[in-house]
This record gives structure tokens, C-alpha cells and sequence, in this order.
């Protein structure tokens, strides 16, 4: 096989944009780990090797397997092999794990009870299907755990508990176990496959059919993954399956950003990959092409302190840079808007809208940031969310609100129908009819129309019901409007619906609801709030295509920018109370390795209550910081500036 037409012109000239060790890790044969650190060209180092396995080792392109994370990053490495091999084709086995799985699936769906022609549902499909347990078959899945094998997989992690002490939702469990075989009972029934099945069943066949495992891993005679350090269970598996004859599987991933763990990855697969292949080869990549010396230095020490990592350091040829800025406020409002008015100056200075990111823990925090951006109408987008008005669980409470402070108004009508049933109370299509001709009839509010609208019985006392709490509530002038709106969310029953939920978006929701709380503090009347809220969502500079970047650490990550903002680094709330502290250092890892040239990081001396410093402040080395605007600086850039007293900073906060 010769893809071709000169294949040394091909490699000679992919090899001259590559690093020496790029390249080393691109021409190795055998099992491989790359540990690619932040910004060392992970992307041209995975694409190189697939590049080398066609034009050198003349692999056929179709009998290569690359696996992603993400379509985009799929179709972005097919580009990058198409052009580095003058339009010779892409592997056609390049894609996601779940859409690869697929295709396995498809040419022999028996394996799974299916029938040619099966429906892949997609998350919607699922929860409808299953509301509650979604969420726990999920990881069944993940783990490779069958219907039939759920019960002493969970009484295995039942007994684990017991013997550390864990606390665990025993009965949650074990009825996930018994509601994992009727959901795949009516999966199979329905010729339907959800997306754990793609990799779950065809992972089981590698592992227990020999026959089916020669057949599907002699088709390839290399694999290449991107991302392993993200693998959970069933990835895992299912590369090492169709790997385990040639042992021919070059893996790409960086420990030091393993930031996932709450939906399944597994930082163990990457930091055993040594031992499942004892003659792997691991070449690290540490040359950053994206940041300042002081960037990289400042990310070197924080993510020293892990302990369990595999190890690298980070280095540039770039120059030093500015060092770190590290500012002390005395509370979230002061905090973004200084910020605001800094990132105003930097506009002014001709730095680029869409040069700057403001990047937090939390989806919650975006309120604040987006407030004081409106206010100067400086044009921002939120990425990879909604605005903190339009998220769901905001619109729900402030549609309570709207009922309670006008309940006898049509104008309201939009408010009851958004909430009637948050959380259910039988009032499908038909209930909703009844409702709507008697409000139309009697010409009153859909909240009037209860009183007398012909009803279902069980759907008429929990209407009446609602209509109370929400009447008692708002007639209520004694309360607060904070107190208000988290009384109307406790009688309706809508907090409790949300801290019932096994949702992996319920602790967001729920910051999201008290944060909405704490602004209702502000204001005196829900008339004043609801206006507010509605404004709000009408952000400036839609049309603008350059905006201030709005994300939360999760969702920066392969991202950069040339400045970046990190507030609310508290202890409490970064590293969060409520994450694994070696996954939250990384995760501050990654957040200072997304800054090209310049880092500004700050705290508040309240949020939400008192607040210290996060200890992530400590282990940046005082020459790679300083505390202030560098603006006000009055010694030489790349100085040491005097070490955080944490004890007095508790009640002296500087103010900026």
C-alpha cells in the first residue's frame, strides 16, 4: 500500500512543524502514553501519529482506529490528516467512543437483544422513558454493570461504605438495581438503545466472546485516543479489548487536567496505563507555546502539591510576561465591579473584547459578573450556558413571584401555566384544556379558574392547594421579599423536588436558587425584581460578534484567551467544600493554564457569608505574583511582592 504519492515529502514536512519531542512520540510503534501538558500540541502530536501509521508504517486507513472525545475534535484531526497527506482520506474509523460504539453495534445489535433497524434514543428520549433512576443506570453502564448484575454491584458498594463509614442512599440504590431491569426490559421491547448501551454491550461481547473480540480487533492494526485521562470504565475497556493482541495503542492525556469525575472519568486508568502495558513507552510533552513564563510558573507550583500526579513541568520559550495579579475585595458587588471598570481601562488601552474571559467556579456566579457588565454595556456571552435569567429554575421562581404578587391578572396566566406542574400535580393536556375554557368563560385568571373549572378530582385539590400557598403567601406584607420568594418555593414543593432529584445539574440549581434569594434582598417589592429580571435578559451587544467571555472552569478547559479574569477564589468555594481536593488543584491548574498573557485573580472578604482566601493563593510563589493592579506596582515587574497573611486578611482586606 503506498496512500501516497511521496509519503517521506508527507512526514518531512508534517516533522518540520513539530517539536523534537512531538515527534519522537508521533514515530513510536508500540504501546505509547503521551503526557501532553497544557498548550504542548496535543491535537498535532495525535494527528502527526496517525499521519506517520499512514505515510510510514503504510497502515490502510480503514484499518486504523482513532477515538475522540467530541465530533468537533474528530472532524478537526480528519481536516488536519487530509491535508497533511495532500486529500488522502481520513481513517474512516475516527470519531467518538459512543458513535464508534455505535457502528459495532449496528453490524451485530443481537449482542445487545436488539433488531436491525433500532432506535438510538438520546437523553430526552431516556427521561422520559425513566425520570427518576436515569442518573444511576447511567453508571451502571459506565461500569459495565448489567441488569442482571446491578444488585451485587450495589450491595458490593453497600458494603464498602459500611466498612469506611460513607454515607450512601442504601435505599435509592438497591431500587435503581430493580428499576435498571424493567427500563432495559422496555429498551429491548421497543427495539431502542439508550446511549450507555452503545459501549456497554459491545464491550461486554469483547470481554466474553472470544470469537466476537478476534473479529472486531484483527480489523484494526492500530488504535490512537485522545483525552484518556477523561476514559471512564466501559472507554477504558473497550480500547483495551480490540488492543490486546498488537498492543499497537498510542494514548494521548494529561492527569494533571483529569476534572470530570462527576460524570464518570476515572483519573486511575491514565496513572495505570504502565501496568496495563508493561512495555509501553511514556514520553512527556512539556514545551507551552500558549503562555508567559510567569503563567506557567504559577501552575508548575500549584499542581506540585498533588502528590499522585505522574509529573511534568511546564516551560516557554516565551518571555516572563507580567506576573500574577492577586486582589482582595470587600465583597462580590465590589469585586465585579472593579472588575468591570479594569477590564474598561484594558479596552481603552486597545485590547480586544473577545481577548478577555471572566472564568468561575460556579454557574451561579455568572450573576454578578453579568450585572455589572450590563450596567457599563460592555457586550459579553455566556459559553456553553444561559444567561442567569434564563436558566430554568430562575424563570420557575420568579414566575412563583409573578403569581403571588398578581394572582388575579390574565397577565399572569404565562406564569401559572410555566409552574402548575413544578413539581406535578396532574395537570397534563387535558386538565389545561378544562383550565383554560373556564378562565376564558368566567374571563378571570387561570389561578381564579381553579375555584370552579371541572376538574379531576385528585387535579382539583392540588390546584386549590397551590392556589392557597401562593394567595396566603403573597397577601403576606409582614415578609421580606426574600422571604417571600423561599416560602412560595418551599409550600409549593419546589425546593424539595429539586434536593430529591438525582440530576447531576441539582447542586447548581439549587446555587442557582441562592443566589436569586440573596438578590431578592435588594430589592423591596417583587414588581421591582420582576422588571429587573426582564431587563436583564435583553443583554447588550447581541449583535456584536466580539463579547467578553462569560464560563465556569469546567467549560474553559482546551480553551485560551489572552486575559483572563479568575474570581471568587475562596476557600469553601475554590476548592469547593464539596469536590475531591486533588481534582480541584487541577482544576486550578487548568484554570491558570487557560491565560495567554495575563492573569488577574481575586477574593472577597464576604460572599455569602465571611470568606478567606483560597489556600491555591499560597503555593504561587511570591516572585510570580503581586498583590494589586500592576498598574499601582511601584517596583520592578517580576519582583517578589510580601507573602499573604491569612490570619490578618480575614478581617484587613485590601480594597482595589
Amino acid at each position: 500500500l503506498n496512500p501516497h504519492p511521496d509519503p517521506a515529502a508527507a512526514l518531512a514536512a508534517l516533522a518540520a512543524t513539530l517539536t523534537k519531542a512531538q515527534a519522537e512520540a508521533a514515530a513510536q510503534a508500540g504501546p505509547i502514553l503521551v503526557l501532553a501538558g497544557a498548550g504542548t500540541g496535543k491535537t498535532s502530536t495525535l494527528t502527526a501519529a496517525v499521519v506517520q501509521r499512514i505515510a510510514a508504517d503504510r497502515f490502510s486507513p480503514s484499518r486504523i482506529l482513532a477515538v475522540t472525545f467530541t465530533n468537533k475534535a474528530a472532524k478537526e484531526m480528519a481536516t488536519r490528516i487530509r491535508a497533511s497527506l495532500g486529500g488522502i482520506e481520513a481513517p474512516s474509523w475516527l470519531g467518538t467512543y459512543h458513535g464508534l460504539a455505535a457502528r459495532q453495534l449496528r453490524d451485530q445489535p443481537e449482542i445487545a437483544g436488539l433488531r436491525p433497524g433500532f432506535d438510538i434514543l438520546d437523553a430526552d428520549d431516556s427521561r422520559r422513558l425513566l425520570k427518576i433512576m436515569a442518573n444511576r443506570i447511567s453508571k451502571f453502564k459506565d461500569n459495565l454493570v448489567t441488569p442482571q448484575g446491578a444488585t451485587a454491584w450495589i450491595e458490593s458498594k453497600i458494603a464498602a461504605a459500611e466498612r469506611t463509614g460513607e454515607p450512601l442512599d442504601v435505599h435509592g440504590l438497591r431500587a435503581s438495581a430493580r428499576v435498571y431491569a424493567d427500563y432495559q426490559y422496555r429498551l429491548r421491547e421497543g427495539n431502542a438503545a439508550d446511549f450507555g448501551d452503545l459501549l456497554l454491550w459491545p464491550t461486554l461481547a469483547l470481554q466474553r466472546d472470544e470469537n466476537y473480540r478476534d473479529l472486531w480487533a484483527s480489523r484494526f492494526d492500530c488504535l490512537l485516543a485522545d483525552e484518556y485521562q477523561d476514559v471512564n470504565f466501559a472507554q477504558y475497556s473497550w480500547l483495551k479489548a480490540l488492543a490486546a493482541d498488537h498492543k499497537r495503542l498510542f494514548v494521548v492525556g494529561d492527569d494533571d487536567q483529569a476534572i470530570y469525575s462527576w460524570r464518570g472519568s476515572d483519573i486511575a486508568y491514565i496513572r495505570r496505563f504502565a501496568r496495563d502495558f508493561p512495555d509501553a513507552l511514556q514520553i512527556r510533552l512539556e514545551e507551552n507555546f500558549r503562555s508567559t513564563g510567569h503563567i506557567l510558573a504559577a501552575a508548575n507550583a500549584v499542581i506540585a502539591k498533588d502528590k499522585k500526579r505522574l509529573g511534568k513541568t511546564l516551560f516557554t520559550q516565551k518571555a516572563q510576561g507580567d506576573p500574577i495579579e492577586i486582589l482582595g475585595f470587600r465583597d462580590a458587588q465590589a469585586e465585579a465591579s472593579a472588575l468591570t471598570l479594569e477590564i474598561q481601562r484594558r479596552r481603552a488601552e486597545g485590547v480586544g473584547w473577545d481577548d478577555i474571559a471572566i472564568l468561575y467556579r460556579n454557574n451561579f456566579m455568572s450573576r454578578g459578573y453579568e450585572e455589572a457588565l450590563m450596567r457599563v454595556r460592555i457586550p459579553y456571552v455566556i459559553v456553553g450556558d444561559v444567561g442567569f435569567y434564563q436558566r430554568a429554575e430562575i424563570k420557575d421562581a420568579l414566575a412563583f413571584l409573578r403569581l403571588a404578587a398578581t394572582p388575579d391578572d390574565r397577565q399572569s396566566d404565562e406564569a401559572f401555566r410555566r409552574v402548575i406542574n413544578e413539581p406535578r400535580r396532574g395537570y397534563g393536556a387535558k386538565a389545561m384544556e378544562i383550565l383554560e375554557a373556564e378562565a376564558s368563560f368566567r374571563n378571570v385568571s387561570l389561578l381564579s379558574a381553579l375555584d370552579t373549572a371541572d376538574l379531576p378530582p385528585k387535579s382539583r385539590a392540588a390546584g386549590l392547594e397551590f392556589a392557597a400557598a401562593i394567595r396566603r403567601i403573597g397577601a403576606d406584607t409582614s415578609h421580606t421579599l426574600a422571604d417571600q420568594l423561599s416560602l412560595l418555593l418551599d409550600a409549593t414543593g419546589y425546593h424539595a423536588m429539586l434536593r430529591e432529584s438525582k440530576a447531576e445539574t441539582t447542586v447548581d440549581r439549587l446555587e442557582n436558587l441562592a443566589e436569586l434569594l440573596e438578590l431578592a434582598g435588594s430589592f423591596h417589592t417583587a414588581r421591582d425584581l420582576l422588571d429587573h429580571a426582564a431587563l436583564a435578559t435583553s443583554r447588550p451587544g447581541e449583535d456584536e460578534t466580539a463579547r467578553v467571555r462569560l464560563m465556569t472552569l469546567h467549560k474553559a478547559k482546551g480553551l485560551e484567551f489572552p486575559q483572563v479574569f479568575l474570581p471568587a477564589w475562596e476557600a469553601g468555594a475554590f476548592p469547593s467544600d464539596y469536590s475531591d481536593r486533588d481534582e480541584e488543584r487541577r482544576l486550578a491548574y487548568v484554570a491558570l493554564t487557560r491565560g495567554m498573557r495575563r492573569i488577574t485573580i481575586s477574593y472577597c472578604g464576604f460572599r455569602r457569608g465571611p470568606a478567606l482566601p483560597s489556600p491555591f493563593l499560597d503555593d504561587i510563589p511570591e516572585t510570580h505574583r503581586v498583590l494589586g493592579w500592576l498598574r499601582d506596582q511601584h517596583h520592578q515587574r517580576g519582583s517578589g511582592a510580601p507573602r499573604m497573611d491569612r490570619q490578618h486578611q480575614a478581617s484587613q482586606y485590601r480594597r482595589f
